[in-house]
């Protein structure tokens, strides 16, 4: 068996067990030097190695580093390692995927450098390290994919909003044109069926000759992708009067003046209309 001598802070051989003994006899070692041959997982004094009992070594002295445990000093990478690994999870978000990618590289670097250096401790930090340090990693995704979907959908829920008050405007300047219309005895401005508006141009075009609306207010609305209901003065407040999808939203706005926002599938009326007018082509 060859084994290599841990003395005075540096490593000598490796040496025969033959001549290891030769080297006890003559006092060049003693029994607490530490040695290490292939296969063993850490250092241990000479004195504990089964080829080397016959030379009646005495036991190292009760208490001391040879005989009880072998202090190893810890790799530095491996601290760093636990460290950045920790700040990684303690920072979160951003900080802590930017922290745990360097956690991870030193965790990696000094397992390398224990594995190829025995006498080095610290293997059990550097694990540490690299679980902390892909827990920061993986932090930022797991927070991205929780939060994309709450973004989005107050995204959406923003637009429909804006959505709904298009329509309060729209609805605002029908209610100014039915005014007219019973001032001046127009029967050509009111709500559509009334009126006697038969497409959905005639009555963008009510709107804005009578300077309830301009062109320019309805175009920012996207009044065209706002459909328009064939509802008469006389229709119940409850019959739905404007209509529009925004995003996974149904914008709906009743004759009555009261619009509401509702999810994909959700019921938009509590009892059927009294009457179901079609929309304006």
């Amino acid at each position: 068996m060859n084994i290599t001598v841990h003395k005075n802070g540096q490593q000598v051989g490796p040496f025969p067990d033959t001549q290891i003994i030769e080297m006890l006899k003559s006092g060049q070692l003693t029994p607490s030097d530490l040695g290490w041959s292939p296969g063993m997982p850490e250092w241990k004094p000479l004195s504990a190695f089964p080829e080397l009992q016959r030379t009646h070594l005495p036991p190292p002295v009760p208490g001391s580093a040879a005989s009880t445990q072998v202090l190893k000093k810890n790799e530095p990478l491996s601290i760093w390692a636990l460290v950045l690994g920790i700040i990684s999870l303690v920072g979160c978000s951003v900080g802590g995927f930017i922290v745990g990618i360097p956690a991870v590289i030193c965790g990696h670097i000094g397992l390398s450098r224990i594995k190829r250096n025995p006498s080095l401790g610290g293997h059990g930090m550097a694990i540490a390290g690299l679980i902390t340090g892909y827990l920061g990693i993986l932090t930022l995704p797991i927070l991205a994919a929780l939060a994309i979907p709450a973004i989005t959908g107050a995204v959406e829920r923003g637009k429909a909003t804006q959505v709904l008050n298009n329509m309060r405007q729209i609805y605002l300047a029908v209610q100014m044109a039915q005014v007219d219309g019973s001032a001046t005895g127009n029967a050509m401005l009111g709500f559509p069926a009334s009126a006697e508006i038969a497409s959905k141009a005639d009555f963008k075009k009510m709107l804005v000759s009578g300077k309830y609306l301009t062109a320019e207010d309805l175009e920012h609305m996207k009044f065209d992708k706002i459909s328009v209901a064939n509802v008469s003065d006389d229709d119940p407040g409850d019959t739905i009067f404007l209509k529009a999808t925004s995003g996974r939203y149904v914008v709906i706005f009743r004759k009555g003046g009261d619009g509401a926002i509702y999810r994909p599938g959700q019921n938009t009326f509590s009892h059927d209309p009294p009457r179901n007018p079609a929309f304006l082509d």
